[in-house]
């Protein structure tokens, strides 16, 4: 079963001895962790927030070969990205960073969802309300796979952008995150795939530089993903590029729940 109540997932949570809340799902138990993004001036201006899944017996899944896995079904896809992002808000709402953007990955899967619902009726407004996080500081990013419906799914994302949130296009220049799909949503943020920048680096400028100039053409900022050296981040600020993230700049974890921060 698809877990879609506020009572599902309240049976699936919990608090760990560090203060964090986490999730079980069947054989897993999910957590979060956050990488910053930093603006031009070198300042964090939001953090990603990813899952990390672990077995009963110990062992990690990496989140991109769970959610791209032809043997997990749709259902548990859904349901554990849905109860990731609970944890998510709920982690960072604790945080320090809790006045910041927080950029969320969305399965195109169930993002079209959104547009079949009320936006402001759905559970993720009303948790946002509760913890008095404004909904602009969501950056709702998708991720590459492709959607069923892609129609229905810009409808969503429009939604979505018309009742305060933010739009992402993750990951671009890989699989469904292409030129198709950004013209059509017309995200706020394009995010540049660490792909991009490799080829940049070894001298294949073209793609990198396209993603550019399409992101400035839909009046989107942009994010360049993956940087894990300093030759590639000098270079990354030569370009015309507001944000940038990766291992070089800092490594993802968790968020330390803040004493004076009170929420609901």
């Amino acid at each position: 079963m698809m877990l879609s109540t506020h009572q599902q997932f309240e049976q699936c949570l919990e608090e760990n001895d560090s203060g964090h809340f986490q999730a079980r799902y069947k054989d897993l138990t999910l957590s979060s962790v956050y990488q910053p993004i930093f603006c031009r001036n070198e300042n964090i201006i939001g953090v990603e927030a990813l899952v990390r899944l672990k077995k009963d017996d110990g062992s990690q899944i990496r989140p991109d070969l769970f959610f791209h896995s032809s043997n997990v079904s749709m259902e548990d896809k859904v349901s554990v990205e849905r109860l990731s992002r609970v944890i998510h808000i709920r982690n960072f709402s604790k945080s320090n960073y809790r006045k910041l953007n927080l950029f969320l990955n969305v399965l195109p899967s169930v993002g079209e969802y959104y547009a079949l619902m009320d936006i402001n009726a759905s559970l993720l407004a009303k948790r946002l309300d509760d913890l008095d996080i404004d909904r602009s500081q969501m950056v709702m990013e998708l991720v590459e796979l492709s959607a069923n419906n892609e129609a229905n799914l810009k409808q969503a994302m429009d939604g979505l952008a018309d009742n305060g949130f933010r739009i992402a296009v993750d990951d671009f220049g890989t699989e469904a995150s292409n030129r198709e799909r950004v013209e059509s949503i017309r995200p706020s943020i394009l995010k540049l795939d660490r792909s991009l920048l490799l080829q940049y680096i070894d001298g294949i400028t073209e793609p990198l530089l396209s993603g550019i100039k399409l992101a400035q053409s839909i009046g989107a900022q942009i994010v360049i993903e993956g940087i894990e050296t300093s030759q590639q981040y000098a270079a990354m600020r030569q370009l015309d590029i507001d944000m940038f993230q990766g291992y070089f700049l800092a490594m993802p974890k968790a968020l330390s729940p803040s004493p004076s921060v009170i929420t609901a």
